[in-house]
């Protein structure tokens, strides 16, 4: 709370230094303190490029699935399908399946592993990046408000849970649906409108949240072309959405893929004051300014100039409503809140300027710095608690020694398969494993699925182990298994620097060993 009061006031005695260059006329002052605050944004900028190679090599899960989602890669290169009944050696993650095809011609370069998996991610942020950059300056005419937009963007990286450059598909959720949102605002031809559609569409195929922006975009267009004019977008958007859906063969991916896809996730949310409380409260903690800019200004401009109001007003509340689906998912990351503080920045951007170029008292009272200094001052965070420990390669190591030398299997629930060094068994990672059985109201604690996947673990031929991030017995789905194990070592921070990066729910790194006990 300090650090963020005190980069407000840094940042307000910039805003304080360009009121008295406009009430003394000195445009020197103003244009200081416009480049002070653009250098502020632009090193945001300039960390993120360092975070990514600061993360790329990373050993272990940066995030709780990372290995796994890379598991599920190397399925999809060794030409098994995706999506198949619950194994304990698979279970796969309820999430859309373009993500892992899209990396294969990388994984040709570079292999199926981490490395390639983020490296995949932080393309779909540099995407980002690029397009909310051409879009505020193709709607301002000015480097100096696209460079704070990308710096909000990047500023949020943490309020974002830390996602945008993992092994996950948020980034290519995200990119996809900016670029068709930037195309369909260049109003050029019905071409690239059909483009922007059918781009919308892809980012449902790299996570279900895109369906919400394929119906946003399509709405839209008919909004400012009229229904006689937009039947082919309804007609794209048609067939390689619902009915590309519905027709999805299994041959591709798998039998299960509409049980993975649609029947688990639809378990997950329920209506509460809990979760409506978590959503108004994310949205006031992390961009308080910024959401009211783009609020206001969205309405101004839906009710001033509905007939050509810009995608990126209209699409507004369609990014909000994904806010809104994910917030009442108590199991979810912040990383559900992405699309929507995305839009939060490039809208509430958009506002102020639009404020300060046509209601001069805002200008000359700073109100659009107060404003951003306001929105860098809550997304600042500490740099360094994103960045992971430079022993972890050494402590990788360490650990796949630590675990040959045990004299049975081991079940790690919380890591997934390894990338090399080590086999855990059974593979079956607690989040997929959890995933389709929760739901509000359910115990899932002892349930008979978990049993029996994990048959191999409550009933072993001999010695077995189970390694967990924290204590086994605090766990809500695997704890019944200490009726059968119990602890053998606590490994205090020997693998501390395996850490997982900071997110809502910390797992932090592999510390307690289990034995079975007869």
């Amino acid at each position: 709370m300090m650090e963020r009061l005190l980069v407000f006031l840094l940042l307000a005695a910039v805003a304080v230094l360009y009121i008295v260059g406009e009430r003394r006329g000195t445009t020197r002052w103003t244009a200081l303190a416009s480049t002070l605050l653009a250098v502020y944004a632009a090193a945001w900028v300039l960390f993120m490029v360092y975070v990514w190679f600061n993360h790329l090599n990373f050993p272990l899960n940066l995030e709780a699935m990372e290995l796994l989602v890379v598991q599920h890669l190397q399925r999809v290169m060794a030409g098994l399908p995706l999506y198949v009944e619950p194994s304990p050696d698979f279970v796969t993650l309820a999430y859309a399946p373009l993500y892992y095809y899209f990396s294969v011609p990388f994984a040709w370069v570079f292999g199926a592993n981490l490395f390639t998996m983020r490296l995949v991610a932080v393309l779909g942020m540099l995407g980002a990046e690029i397009v909310i950059f051409a879009a505020v300056k193709k709607q301002t005419s000015s480097n100096w408000w696209a460079l704070m937009a990308v710096g909000l963007f990047t500023a949020a990286y943490r309020a974002m849970d830390t996602y945008l450059d993992n092994a996950h598909s948020d980034s290519w959720l995200l990119f996809p649906v900016l670029l068709g949102c930037y195309l369909i605002d260049l109003k050029r031809s019905r071409a690239v409108n059909l483009l922007g559609v059918f781009l919308f569409i892809v980012s449902f195929w790299f996570k279900q949240h895109g369906a919400i922006f394929a119906i946003g975009g399509v709405l839209y267009l008919t909004w400012r072309d009229g229904l006689k004019n937009s039947w082919m977008y309804w007609a794209l958007a048609g067939l390689f959405g619902p009915v590309l859906y519905a027709l999805a063969p299994s041959l591709w991916f798998g039998p299960w893929f509409h049980y993975y896809t649609l029947t688990v996730p639809s378990h997950w949310s329920a209506v509460t004051f809990g979760g409506l409380k978590r959503y108004i409260g994310y949205a006031v903690k992390n961009y308080f300014a910024l959401a009211a800019a783009g609020g206001i200004a969205s309405l101004y401009f839906l009710v001033k100039k509905w007939r050509d109001v810009s995608i990126w007003y209209f699409m507004l509340p369609f990014a909000m409503l994904t806010g809104v689906m994910g917030a009442f998912d108590e199991g979810s990351n912040n990383n559900i809140f992405i699309p929507m503080a995305t839009w939060f920045i490039i809208t509430g951007i958009l506002g102020l300027h639009y404020a300060v170029e046509h209601f001069a008292p805002l200008k000359k009272w700073a109100v659009h710095l107060l404003a951003l200094g306001a929105s860098f001052a809550l997304l600042f965070y500490n740099p360094t608690s994103v960045l992971v420990s430079p022993k972890a390669p050494e402590a990788y190591r360490d650990l796949v020694q630590y675990l040959n030398s045990l004299d049975g299997p081991v079940y790690a629930p919380w890591i997934g398969p390894l990338e090399s060094g080590y086999e855990f068994y059974p593979a079956v990672h607690w989040v997929p494993m959890e995933d389709i059985i929760r739901a509000p109201g359910v115990d899932t604690y002892n349930h008979p699925v978990t049993r029996g996947l994990l048959e191999a673990v409550i009933h072993p031929e001999g010695p077995a182990y189970i390694l967990m991030n924290y204590p086994l017995e605090n766990d809500p789905l695997l704890g019944f298994l200490t009726e059968q194990y119990k602890l053998k070592e606590d490994l205090g921070d020997r693998f501390a620097p395996l850490s997982t990066l900071p997110k809502r729910f910390l797992l932090e790194y592999p510390r307690y060993l289990y034995e079975y006990v007869p």
